[in-house]
């Protein structure tokens, strides 16, 4: 899908909606709106859901492909440390799909028995 923002302006456009009419069916005021809009390239989910409801639409989840691979993931984990997403965060969202985070060492396993470092 294409930038959040630019699918919302062209709803509007479409509809000949002003911000103060999404506001109002948003839930928020005209010049709130128009900052989510216009100052933050990228508003939080709970706003873009918030404005979408206003757009008569919802946002749902739908599964893409079967299991992750470990490409997947590791593009999963990239996109999140570009973020700045909080560990926290990505802990809570592997877990409301069913995942985990695992945390191993690299440390060879005889060289931990023998007191040696790697």
């Amino acid at each position: 899908m294409k930038n959040i923002i630019d699918f919302i302006k062209s709803e509007m456009a479409a509809r000949g909606m002003s911000y103060e009419q999404l506001a109002v069916y948003a839930g928020m005021s005209r010049q709130n709106l128009w900052d989510k809009m216009n100052k933050r390239v990228q508003p939080n989910f709970g706003n873009v859901r918030k404005i979408l409801s206003g757009l008569d639409y919802e946002i749902s989840i739908e599964k893409s492909c079967s299991e992750p691979d470990a490409a997947a993931w590791e593009e999963f984990i990239d996109i999140a440390e570009q973020e700045q997403v909080s560990y926290a965060c990505i802990e809570k969202l592997v877990s409301a799909i069913g995942y985990g985070l695992k945390i191993e060492t690299h440390k060879n396993e005889e060289n931990v028995k023998k007191g040696i470092d790697n």
